[in-house]
């Protein structure tokens, strides 16, 4: 008999909404919701509730929900719920709001769901790519490899350090909460240079035209180098070599069996050249996002 977690994917545009089961598989189809990230603080709490109620009421009747999780981006202070965004053009009037404290008050009281929890309505929330990393490592391209790095790339750089299914946030060969953006690269930090900018950034840098603008830039410049065109190529190759730089000193020093990369770019990984970093097998992902929503199963297991 399967138990259920209500699992939501929450980004600046839109929602992704799963239903999990404990062997990881969804339920249900994937549903899309908007984000509504610009509204105020109580219309953000109120949608978030109703999306709760709509996917619980997808549960068949007489199976038990475990729990709820979100994978929200940061900042956030993920433990003890409060939302840190701000100056980002999202849910701006969430800054300083505990969020698990105050979904969790609106769905205790829904009369849809009564009676339909395992225990009293719990939830967790987490950061997306550290959703990525469990959600592949239990039920992905990580079950079976013990130790993990998993990394997202995208619009930023997302990380994640995974043991034996669980989060590793601190501990030798970890940077703090597991997070390597934030840390010093070059003239500035990594997201800086592994991130989606960061590839537009060194295309400007070698000289390479007629970049597209708008959210396609990346794939086009893909297109081009599998094309054959000789900077396209160059610049993924160099890309491939900065993260190299960026991943070998935590490849050494917490000795991973295996690097898993997922994200919009995880998509070009071919020709970043990263067949294998330090005899360390890479594995990529492309459906990020339904990876995250069934790692947000694992934050309901017991130790």
């Amino acid at each position: 008999m399967h138990d259920y977690v209500l699992a939501f994917d929450v980004g600046g545009t839109y929602v992704k909404a799963g239903i999990i089961r404990s062997d990881g598989t969804i339920a249900k189809p994937v549903m899309v919701y908007p984000a509504r990230s610009e509204e105020t603080r109580e219309e953000l709490l109120q949608h978030f509730a109703l999306l709760v109620k709509d996917q619980g009421k997808r549960v068949q009747a007489g199976q038990a929900i475990r729990g709820i999780g979100f994978a929200f981006p940061g900042p956030f202070e993920y433990e003890s719920g409060i939302c840190r965004i701000r100056g980002l053009n999202k849910f701006e009037s969430l800054y300083g709001v505990n969020l698990k404290e105050e979904l969790t008050n609106r769905i205790a009281v829904l009369p849809e769901l009564q009676g339909r929890w395992s225990d009293s309505p719990g939830i967790a929330i987490e950061n997306d790519a550290a959703l990525f990393a469990l959600g592949e490592c239990a039920f992905g391209e990580g079950r079976p490899y013990p130790r993990t790095i998993c990394l997202t790339i995208g619009t930023g750089f997302g990380s994640a350090f995974v043991s034996s299914n669980r989060l590793v946030k601190q501990g030798e060969g970890v940077p703090p909460e597991g997070w390597l953006y934030r840390l010093p690269y070059r003239d500035g930090i990594i997201d800086d240079y592994i991130s989606r900018r960061g590839i537009i950034r060194l295309a400007n840098e070698m000289g390479i035209k007629n970049i597209l603008a708008g959210e396609d830039d990346v794939k086009c410049l893909a297109e081009r180098a599998c094309s054959g065109e000789s900077l396209p190529v160059q610049l993924f190759h160099e890309f491939g070599e900065r993260l190299k730089e960026v991943l070998n000193p935590f490849i050494q020093s917490f000795q991973p069996d295996a690097i898993l990369i997922g994200g919009q770019i995880a998509k070009s990984a071919d020709l970043f050249g990263l067949c294998q970093i330090a005899s360390v097998p890479v594995s990529i992902t492309t459906d990020t996002s339904v990876s995250a929503l069934k790692g947000v199963y694992q934050l309901f297991q017991k130790s």
